[in-house]
């Protein structure tokens, strides 16, 4: 969960994450109404670990809860607390620039921890899931989103890097969030009881065309493997098998690109203090 990404174009990482970025309405929804049925919304706080642009933090704000935003990308933060003063919702949101695996909060310092798409992208997931529990106070909830190793979105890295003479290991793949199995050991040692359904996302762009672009400028590891690819001139390539990967799971026919796409929802209560790794 590092770099420097920009929220700015038609093309950035705005472009990509807000397609999905009702999912963390439902997310938060989700868990403030299981947090909610001891205390009120309006007497909560939330921290949205990874927040990029604000999405659940912003949900959680306009629930009512006081919402604290991090992620280690100044420039997405900026863009969070924009839309944050634009919705009238400046007073009850903060965005604080940090790492999921050294949360910068005492212990127990928040009601409710969710993460939609963000903690999946730390580099150590079991130090992570760690200072997760640790900074939720004890009956307080976490709710973590992470998009699943075998649906559309799971299958892009995997997609492109199949152009490369020697494909890299999947090994550190930020969708081994999405396996239910995987993350429940990753939090086994830890007090909490998570529940891993999976659910689905509608996600829709103007175009396959335009579906490509934004995730060929967004951050991440695609960013990484497009450099790797260009230099082995198979950018075309494994652009037009991307492009053939969204087709397959198109659902519009009117031109558009819409896709059902799957994701894990971690989401369970905070038992005791947490410890780091």
């Amino acid at each position: 969960m590092s770099g420097s990404w920009s929220g700015a174009g038609p093309d950035g990482y705005a472009a990509a994450g807000d397609a999905w970025a009702h999912a963390a309405d439902d997310v938060v929804a989700r868990v403030l109404a299981r947090a909610a049925s001891t205390r009120p919304a309006t007497a909560l706080t939330v921290l949205d670990v990874g927040t990029g642009t604000g999405p659940a933090a912003l949900a959680a704000a306009r629930a009512g809860a006081r919402a604290v935003g991090l992620d280690p990308a100044a420039d997405l933060l900026a863009v969070a607390a924009a839309r944050a003063a634009a919705a009238g919702l400046g007073g009850r949101t903060r965005f604080v620039e940090g790492e999921a695996g050294e949360l910068p909060f005492p212990d127990g310092s928040f009601d409710v921890v969710v993460s939609t798409f963000g903690v999946m992208f730390a580099p150590h997931p079991r130090r992570a899931a760690a200072e997760l529990v640790r900074v939720c106070r004890p009956g307080g909830w976490l709710a973590l989103a992470a998009w699943t190793p075998k649906g559309v979105f799971g299958r892009i890295a995997p997609t492109v890097t199949a152009a490369l003479p020697e494909p890299p290991p999947a090994v550190d793949a930020p969708t081994r969030w999405g396996d239910g199995d995987r993350v429940r050991r990753w939090f086994a040692p830890l007090p909490v009881a998570l529940e891993t359904p999976v659910r689905e996302v509608r996600v829709g762009y103007p175009s396959v065309d335009h579906a490509v672009r934004a995730f060929a400028e967004k951050p991440g590891p695609l960013r990484g493997h497009r450099s790797a690819l260009e230099a082995a001139g198979r950018w075309g390539a494994a652009q037009e098998a991307l492009a053939a990967l969204f087709a397959a799971h198109n659902r519009a026919e009117d031109g558009r690109l819409l896709m059902d796409v799957p994701y894990l929802l971690a989401l369970g209560p905070v038992q005791g203090a947490g410890s780091g790794e």
